[in-house]
């Protein structure tokens, strides 16, 4: 069927709210389906399209940044090219969007990372962003030579500073990495790095200072926004613990609970309705805990479950 009666069967809004998501595969994806299932593609539509993609919680770049971190977590590629491609025509910084490919690192790894910058590279080739992006680099050291002791000190709960371990790792570690990892992750950041300097503290160290004085320092993208794609990046590949660790620092650095209650949801779309519903318990429980539940409308704390 031509794209115009497709368009006309299914509605301009679906096609519209499409092809700026998916710029590249929208058209193609319809007639697919299409050929093999009218009441499907209408399903898809609706809900994927329609529904879940324009609902207003979260901005255009957050939206469009978590996606990007997403699809790179969960190696689709082609997703992640439509992704890019839709990021840069939204008007969405090209330096932020490659840097939400590179901090997913963290928890994909090089296996992960790499082949999202072939296609990032590529596209920006294409595109001729490359010039820009070399000049709006990082120096070597980073944020290292602009960081403050005593800015940063301010930030760290009294509990860590009163820690009996906290003088010997600062003294290992440097101050660089582990104050960092105490900003963004209080009253566990320590026992993180402690629990693998008892292990092994030449590799505590590289892990200190690659991630938190390295990935977790850049300051490209603003935390609250990196934050809520780690959020995205942990359900991509699973990872509910963290999950639910970068679900607090969201909500500490700005984020609203809404804004993270859509991440979760819209999560379904690309990875199932169980490990979003899952994840949403998990946010729950974390908004039962701080005394918020009124702010996403006092849902009971856990879902009830009955047997015959």
């Amino acid at each position: 069927m031509p794209d115009s009666d497709l368009r006309a069967q299914y509605g301009a809004s679906a096609y519209d709210a499409g092809l700026k998501i998916q710029p590249q595969t929208f058209e193609r994806r319809v007639a697919q389906r299409d050929s093999l299932d009218q009441h499907f593609t209408k399903l898809w539509l609706d809900f994927a399209i329609t529904g879940i993609s324009r609902r207003p919680a979260l901005d255009t770049r957050t939206q469009l940044l978590v996606l990007v971190g997403q699809y790179t977590m969960a190696r689709s590629h082609a997703a992640l090219e439509d992704t890019v491609r839709a990021a840069v025509a939204a008007g969405v910084a090209p330096r932020e969007i490659l840097e939400i490919i590179l901090q997913c690192v963290v928890y994909g790894g090089h296996t992960v990372v790499e082949p999202a910058i072939e296609v990032f590279h590529r596209i920006a080739g294409e595109l001729g962003l490359l010039g820009k992006l070399r000049a709006s680099q990082l120096p070597l050291d980073g944020n290292d030579r602009t960081r403050s002791y005593e800015e940063e000190r301010r930030t760290w709960h009294p509990d860590d500073v009163a820690d009996p371990r906290f003088a010997r790792l600062m003294g290992r570690h440097g101050w660089l990495a582990v104050g960092r990892g105490l900003t963004l992750r209080p009253r566990h950041h320590l026992n993180v790095l402690a629990w693998l300097d008892a292990l092994d503290p030449e590799f505590a160290g590289l892990w200190v200072r690659f991630c938190y004085q390295g990935m977790y320092a850049r300051g490209v993208v603003d935390d609250k926004t990196r934050l809520l794609c780690m959020v995205g990046d942990c359900l991509a590949a699973g990872e509910e613990t963290q999950a639910r660790g970068h679900m607090r620092g969201a909500l500490r650095n700005g984020a609203s609970p809404r804004e993270v209650m859509e991440i979760i949801l819209q999560t379904c779309v690309n990875f199932g309705m169980p490990p979003m519903l899952k994840a949403l318990e998990s946010f729950v429980q974390i908004m039962a805990e701080d005394g918020r539940l009124a702010e996403i409308g006092n849902p009971p704390p856990r879902v009830e479950t009955y047997s015959k």
